[in-house]
């Protein structure tokens, strides 16, 4: 049974992956589960899953990446990590948990037991061949500089590049129950309101997106199996915006007469007229609309997505 230490299971996406890797089994032993699972979790009682009801064995870490030392016998013993954590908002929170104590919690595995990382970044700091963007370092938000400037600094780890499995999520759903809700999924019914006035309109935009479920099967399937260092956007096949709206409508069978193309510099004149001052990010996204990547979904490793397409999306939520 190998050691999984996971950071930031108490969010959208650590929910899933925690509950996935709960249920594997050893194949050498099905009798048996695969992992023993150590979760840092800051606050537990955000934890939703019934974790007495999974074969594996989960032992919650009561800390804060901010006092990862505390945890250094702990991870000593660790066979993997799984890092999920992150911070935003807080500038100091974020350069704090985004970059100086994830490259101190890699600093605390022991090189010679931890024999793969799994790491989460963000999509947003890539161009279309997966190469990291100047300008999110320079004039991203707290939470791009600081994901990118661990980008930058992550060959100091001593598991990069053949350890350390790198991975950028696009646009991200989840949530139950069980789950919490994902800031984009949380916020669908509010945008769906405006749907009736927003199927008349086009916009020259294009993205991935995916959900927190197919994200922890793929993550599972990697732990399983290996696959050495690299970095992987995850993301089901591309989608314009005015696709996504069609499809939306066509699920609710409401027609669409005409459209009205919006153009960029319609949104120049409204930030003028708000007073809202556009950053060098902010003009970056308006010039450079389709965020599209030579990305991965379940389906690419021979395994079947449970939300592939957005009328799954709003069967779920909607």
């Amino acid at each position: 049974m190998r050691n999984l230490f996971l950071t930031g299971a108490s969010g959208c996406l650590g929910h899933y992956v925690l509950e996935r890797l709960a249920q594997e089994m050893d194949p050498a032993h099905p009798d048996r589960p695969a992992y023993h699972l150590y979760a840092l979790i800051r606050e537990p009682n955000r934890l939703r899953l019934p974790l007495d009801r999974f074969p594996a064995p989960i032992t919650l870490v009561p800390g804060d990446l901010m006092r990862i030392r505390e945890q250094a016998a702990l991870l000593r013993q660790m066979d993997g990590l799984i890092h999920m954590a992150a911070a935003w908002g807080d500038p100091t929170a974020a350069w704090g948990v985004n970059v100086t104590h994830t490259l101190e919690l890699l600093s605390l595995l022991d090189p010679d037991r931890c024999q793969q990382v799994i790491y989460f970044s963000t999509a947003s700091l890539l161009n279309h061949a997966l190469e990291p963007l100047a300008v999110a370092g320079r004039a991203g938000t707290d939470y791009i500089r600081s994901k990118y400037d661990m980008l930058m600094r992550r060959q100091e780890s001593c598991f990069w590049p053949e350890r350390m499995l790198t991975l950028y999520p696009t646009l991200l759903f989840g949530g139950s129950p069980y789950h919490p809700y994902s800031h984009i999924t949380g916020g669908l019914k509010d945008v769906f309101r405006w749907l009736d006035l927003i199927r008349f309109l086009r916009v020259d935009a294009s993205f991935h997106f995916i959900h927190a479920a197919d994200i922890a099967q793929m993550v599972a399937h990697w732990v399983a199996h290996p696959p050495g260092g690299g970095d992987w956007v995850l993301g089901n096949p591309p989608l314009s915006l005015n696709q996504c709206v069609e499809q939306v409508c066509a699920y609710y069978k409401k027609p669409i007469y005409f459209r009205l193309p919006l153009p960029v510099r319609l949104f120049r004149s409204l930030a003028f007229l708000f007073r809202v001052q556009l950053s060098e990010w902010d003009e970056y996204c308006l010039q450079h609309r389709h965020f599209v990547y030579p990305a991965v979904s379940p389906e690419s490793l021979g395994m079947v997505s449970q939300f592939p397409t957005v009328a799954t999306l709003l069967e779920a939520y909607l």
